[in-house]
């Protein structure tokens, strides 16, 4: 058993796995823990025999939660790097400054992938990442762009008429108010350019490519882009966990 924490900018997903399975899953939103909510938390997730795994994109927050997981856990505890061994090759100008979000997701997503397939993977998160790696298992860049969320926020923080809204799956393309014009350019927007890049990668790569799709925002994507193979909410726990037994063996 191991417990993997994915840190990110706007949620914690925390997952007690075995081996490739998740056991159980609690998501909460990013905020600095007191060490007695760090504590409790893991007490009741995880007994103390185990190890656990950290990967982060709040540099004080994997501090912290990697800090408490050594006071609680008897067996290793290791805070993630890029510059771990992810099982794949990396074609990157600096490896060292790519997120072990996107590292770790893409690690599970070639794991479980057919041997030889190309595959595309999307984190709908805070930012929303498309990052390719080829038939060979070479990690080979891909794109960010703000997320859903992200967007509605900065259209309505940048401007003077456009109002903050939330997003609702079942929004209509043809948007026939203004919250609904901006529903629909998050969501359907979104999914046009998660389906336009696949094509793209795909195109680049030259070969098919299957589409994993991960991360906060997924399940109201997935129903609108046909192109996801595998829609996985434990994508990156399950390469944090592929990491950190790799690191540990």
């Amino acid at each position: 058993m191991l417990l993997a924490i994915d840190i990110g900018n706007t949620c914690i997903d925390i997952g007690l796995l075995a081996g490739d399975e998740t056991v159980c899953r609690h998501k909460f939103p990013t905020t600095p823990p007191t060490d007695a909510d760090l504590q409790r938390l893991l007490a009741a997730l995880a007994t103390p025999s185990i190890g656990a795994v950290i990967g982060s994109v709040v540099a004080e927050l994997g501090a912290a939660y990697a800090a408490a997981c050594r006071d609680f856990f008897s067996g290793p505890v290791l805070q993630a790097g890029s510059t771990w061994d992810w099982g794949l090759q990396i074609d990157y100008d600096d490896p060292a400054r790519i997120g072990v979000d996107r590292l770790a997701a893409a690690s599970a997503a070639h794991r479980t992938a057919p041997a030889g397939q190309a595959v595309v993977v999307v984190d709908a998160g805070t930012a929303l990442t498309v990052d390719a790696i080829d038939a060979e298992g070479t990690f080979r860049g891909g794109v960010i762009a703000p997320g859903l969320r992200l967007g509605l926020n900065a259209l309505s923080a940048n401007t003077s008429f456009l109002p903050q809204v939330e997003l609702a799956a079942t929004t209509p393309l043809l948007g026939q108010n203004t919250a609904d014009g901006l529903r629909s350019g998050a969501l359907h927007g979104s999914a046009a350019l998660v389906e336009g890049l696949c094509t793209r990668m795909a195109a680049a790569l030259d070969t098919p490519v299957a589409v994993f799709l991960t991360g906060g925002d997924a399940p109201l994507l997935h129903p609108h882009i046909a192109a996801v193979h595998t829609c996985d909410p434990d994508l990156v726990l399950r390469g944090l966990a592929l990491a950190y037994r790799r690191r540990t063996a």
